[in-house]
């Protein structure tokens, strides 16, 4: 029975619909599709994303039963057809819900998994029918590369919009814009499109469209980019500027519109940029190289002093508080001891700090020191002291008074003297008996030892000599030849070392080892002996080592060669002697040793019948196996036909490859019915009997096109006359299930329609 079924496909938002026509040969109670052809579909642009993708199927079961199904998509858990409601037609549309969020392409297969009846009996489902699939194409979205939203009326610019190598683009421009040129290029399965727009002249907010289709005549989504057209650039200094006197600030435009500009600052400059740091008001005027419209702005930048602080260095005190006062008008202020206030009152003496910044940013700042006018002693401690990687010292204060102390360092030590072995600031406040405190600090610096490198050992042919490099460019050397400058020159062997001492007093040492060959020009290298395998051949590079006079000259003994490199492929040892420009001549050797290669032979080709199964063996033991068809066993089964080969590989990694055709003959004698007959009562034709020879066996099934049978045999020599229950049957075509039991017990079926005529 043949049949159209329409497929509606929702995919992302989209409702597509697809009319496709199959034939279903069965018999009942036989469930199939009636379609018979996988889809493709394109999604329509512009729509709702959804991931709901919605389809319908038309299958075909019993005519004159209640019937029940279930399917599942892509082997998710199985549904029921109708709800789980029985199906009470002969063939019913079904509607499919599925998922598709991926945005690729993607298959969609949809088998039907049970059918039964209201008893529960099991209906068969056809083997050929029982499966469709439907792909659905992604939507696509062409990519607009980065470009400028801001442009001038009447200019041209330059896009680049960037498709599927085998997709089409389609692009639409505002009233007024012209496409004035486009290429296209395809880079890394990408095609690329390049055009170029000249913009109307008026000014606004504008667009133009993008829309891609595939290969597969697929739209997608429009791409909308937005355009504002303006009819001048616009320049832009920023606010005024405030500086602190020393520092300078750079002045920097802000244009709106991309073009070619040129700039010219009041000041005569005509870079883009300008570093001032100086008050005054700076103007610029710039000029847009492709129309000469010229746009001018002024920026006004005012230098600042800090504010000036009063205080005296030290200031004395006889036991009652005093009052530091620095007012400034607009300022603020941070003391040493936290406090913000313009004036402080200190109530011992000590160390005290203060930074003003005025209403600018303007900063400055002022230490001070105030002391007790009774007796006070004198604390001291070096100010930087250099130490070297790994060095320690004891860090001892000077005291111009004997008397008994009390100490605190700010490592939280409460001893005289501390040791130092990391790099920082120490610091050490000591008090007298009467609670009167001097503080003192030592910066410490640690420095890593210089770097010396006299690089590696090496070698020194006859008559050579080569400088030796301690670097540390200002430091002092000690070499042990009694050298000290940073570069020596040597011409003998031995070791060499030289002490580096830098500037901070830290030192360093290294030594390198000189291989002088006296006598000897240069050495050959030809590498370790080489093992290949038969029939291989393998590449001599030689490597020449030290300084010979060139040109050279080369000659492998009882080779006829006098090239430098050279293929090999025998067994035995070869020696090449080269010599140089002056004369010297230096040889080397290489063995060369040629391994056995296996040897496999799968035989001659096979042409075998009616058998569907052939076991290929590779007759060589003690190898790995490696066969065409991904196995790597010594033998394999084989079932279809086909070229096939084995490559097998040694213990010494030499391989060999055989390889054999073998066919399957499958090709059975022909068995099958007429493409019409005509049983009108002429004694002609008036039969429809299966004809063929070897034939066993068979059983025979005819329906109409409504998919009901009219007629079945097991029979050979019984043919059908064209009558149903006693009925003649109208002229039109039929279907037919034919299993065939040949004389040597192959089974086959067969399927087809016939016309029956009158």
């Amino acid at each position: 029975m043949g049949s159209t079924a329409n497929i509606a496909i929702r995919i992302l938002g989209i409702t597509l619909l697809l009319s496709v026509f199959s034939h279903v040969y069965s018999q009942d109670p036989v469930v199939a599709f009636i379609n018979n052809s996988n889809k493709t579909l394109c999604p329509l642009n512009n729509g709702i994303v959804t991931p709901l993708q919605t389809s319908s199927l038309e299958i075909s079961g019993p005519t004159d039963k209640t019937w029940f199904a279930s399917y599942s998509v892509n082997g998710d858990p199985a549904k029921n057809m109708n709800g789980g409601f029985g199906i009470n037609t002969g063939t019913f549309d079904f509607e499919i819900s599925f998922r598709n969020d991926s945005r690729k392409l993607k298959t969609f297969s949809i088998s039907i998994e049970k059918a039964w009846l209201e008893d529960g009996t099991q209906l068969n489902i056809s083997v050929d029918d029982r499966t469709r699939d439907i792909t659905v194409y992604p939507l696509t979205q062409p990519v607009v590369e980065a470009y400028e939203s801001k442009i001038k009326t009447s200019s041209e610019y330059d896009y680049t919009v960037i498709i599927g190598m085998n997709s089409e683009y389609t692009g639409e421009l505002p009233t007024g814009a012209n496409q004035i040129s486009y290429q296209t290029e395809i880079i890394d399965a990408y095609k690329y499109i390049n055009f170029r727009v000249k913009w109307q002249a008026e000014a606004g907010i504008t667009t133009f469209k993008s829309i891609e289709r595939t290969g597969f005549g697929c739209n997608s989504d429009t791409i909308y980019s937005d355009i504002e057209l303006k009819s001048e650039f616009s320049l832009d200094l920023g606010e005024d500027k405030n500086i602190c006197s020393g520092d300078a600030i750079t002045i920097t435009p802000t244009i709106d519109l991309k073009s070619d500009y040129s700039y010219l600052w009041k000041t005569g400059e005509t870079t883009e940029t300008i570093e001032v740091n100086q008050s005054g008001e700076y103007e610029l005027t710039v000029t847009d190289l492709k129309d000469n419209q010229k746009i001018t702005d002024q920026v006004l930048v005012t230098v600042h002093d800090a504010p000036e602080i009063d205080i005296a260095d030290i200031i004395m005190m006889d036991g009652a508080p005093i009052l530091v006062n620095i007012q400034t008008e607009g300022c603020t202020y941070l003391w040493s001891t936290g406090e913000t206030t313009s004036e402080i009152e200190i109530t011992s003496p000590g160390d005290y700090s203060v930074m003003i910044t005025s209403e600018f940013g303007c900063s400055n700042s002022k230490s001070f020191t105030v002391k007790d006018q009774s007796s006070f002693f004198t604390l001291s401690l070096p100010n930087i002291i250099h130490m070297c990687a790994q060095e320690t010292m004891t860090l001892s204060p000077y005291m111009d008074i004997n008397q008994t102390y009390t100490y605190l360092w700010n490592t939280g030590s409460t001893k005289r003297e501390i040791e130092i072995s990391s790099e920082g600031l120490y610091t050490l406040t000591a008090t007298d008996p009467n609670g009167y405190s001097q503080t003192a600090s030592s910066q410490i610096y640690y420095h890593s030892k210089p770097i010396v490198d006299l690089g590696d050992d090496f070698i020194l042919w006859d008559s050579e000599s080569k400088q030796l490099d301690a670097q540390n460019a200002g430091a002092s050397y000690k070499w042990n030849t009694l050298e000290t400058s940073q570069i020596i020159t040597v011409s003998s062997g031995g070791d060499f070392w030289v002490n580096v001492i830098d500037e901070y007093g830290c030192t360093n040492s290294d030594t390198v080892f000189i291989d002088y060959r006296g006598g000897e020009k240069f050495r050959i290298e030809l590498g370790d002996d080489r093992s290949i395998c038969q029939g291989d051949s393998v590449l001599i590079v030689p490597e020449i080592i030290g300084h010979p006079a060139s040109p050279l000259s080369y000659n492998w003994i009882d080779q006829n060669h006098k090239e430098a490199e050279i293929y090999l492929k025998k067994d035995g040892d070869y020696t090449l002697e080269v010599t140089d420009n002056l004369g010297n001549i230096e040889s080397a050797q290489i063995h060369i040793t040629v391994l056995p290669i296996p040897i496999v032979n799968l035989g001659e080709d096979i042409i075998d019948y009616p058998n569907l199964e052939q076991e290929l063996i590779a007759n060589v033991d003690k190898v790995s196996y490696n066969w065409s068809t991904g196995e790597i066993t010594k033998s394999i089964i084989i079932e279809k036909t086909g070229t096939y080969w084995v490559e097998v590989i040694n213990e010494a990694q030499c391989s060999a490859r055989d390889s054999i055709y073998v066919k399957f003959l499958n090709d059975y004698p022909f068995v099958g019915l007429p493409k019409a007959f005509s049983p009108n009562g002429d004694s002609h034709n008036d039969l429809l009997f299966v004809r063929g020879t070897d034939v066993d066996k068979i059983k025979l099934t005819i329906y109409n096109r409504r998919g009901k049978k009219v007629f079945e045999t097991s029979d050979v020599n019984q043919g059908w006359d064209g009558t149903h229950n006693g009925q003649y049957q109208d002229m039109d075509s039929y279907y037919y299930n034919l299993d065939i039991t040949y004389t040597n017990g192959v089974i086959r079926t067969k399927t087809g329609k016939f016309a029956l005529l009158k």
